[in-house]
């Protein structure tokens, strides 16, 4: 048996498929296919079964599935050790954070980072869900959080506030000082739902006054600047743009703060101290004209 098959048994059970097998492996779906039938056939075993809904594990399949994720964890878990004893301030680093913080933090320090650690590069990923840093799908996080998992390791930064802001040009319209509920709003959908923005916006305006939904920061924040309504947005991505105002009396602090994190395994990787001591220090260091007059320090 070719030991790399297994990787193709593993990614297809946790796909249920084997488009999403192949998206994680970064092959083609025949390939997948392939490799998965002339695998059944040197084994003598059908290892899944093809249903209209998507592949279901056989009982031999599911001691395949059970002994290739054993095998990956142990081979990811030697990697973090191996990497983890690294002593150069060079090579790669992926960083996973949010939207937000790409778009309207990480600009702010990114040249002094690359004027210091000329030998690093960082592969940064904008996504608002959790990765898995025991399977190398990031070496180092930053993310707003109250609980950071127990498994990681690394530094509390700032509070994270947030408020509803519009723009100049849609309150010039609009009018100021009014209810909450005379103004025109932009909520969230999906994934956005469960960001503490959206409960304050159902307890405070009324479901009829929220006329576009969004499932993800950047256009909701782009909507807002565009004159199409209010918005409750994190301070940090608004109090420093002179063509937004904060509503009055809508300033929040959250239980929030900003962590960055990574594994256990790599806390003594040189890189990997290096970027959390610079962006650690650095978003623990913001003051009120960018977190916002409620935020107080970590």
């Amino acid at each position: 048996m070719d030991w790399d098959d297994l990787r193709y048994v593993l990614a297809i059970s946790r796909a249920g498929g084997l488009n999403g097998a192949a998206r994680a492996l970064g092959v083609n779906p025949s390939s997948v296919y392939r490799r998965l039938e002339a695998l059944e056939k040197a084994l003598e075993v059908r290892l899944f079964e093809r249903l209209r809904a998507g592949y279901r594990l056989t009982p031999g399949g599911e001691a395949l599935a059970e002994a290739a994720g054993r095998m990956e964890r142990e081979a990811l878990g030697v990697e973090n050790r191996i990497k983890g004893t690294d002593v150069r301030l060079e090579g790669h680093l992926r960083v996973s954070t949010s939207e937000a913080v790409t778009l309207h933090l990480l600009p702010r320090w990114l040249a002094e980072f690359r004027d210091t650690y000329p030998g690093l590069t960082l592969d940064i990923a904008s996504t608002n869900q959790i990765v898995d840093l025991s399977k190398r799908e990031a070496d180092v996080v930053i993310r707003g959080t109250d609980r950071p998992p127990p498994h990681l390791v690394g530094r509390r930064c700032a509070p994270i506030v947030f408020a509803a802001y519009a723009s100049t040009r849609y309150l010039d319209k609009a009018g100021r000082g009014r209810p909450l509920a005379d103004y025109e709003w932009l909520g969230f959908d999906g994934p956005m739902l469960r960001v503490q923005q959206a409960k304050w916006l159902a307890e405070q305006v009324p479901e009829s006054r929220i006329r576009l939904r969004y499932d993800s920061f950047a256009p909701i924040r782009l909507a807002t600047a565009a004159g199409l309504g209010c918005a409750a947005l994190p301070c940090f991505a608004c109090e420093e743009d002179p063509a937004l105002e904060r509503l009055p009396g809508t300033m929040n602090a959250t239980t929030y703060h900003f962590w960055v994190l990574t594994h256990p395994d790599l806390r003594r990787s040189a890189r990997v101290r290096a970027f959390l001591q610079f962006f650690g220090t650095r978003l623990a260091a913001l003051d009120e004209s960018v977190m916002g007059a409620a935020a107080t320090p970590a």
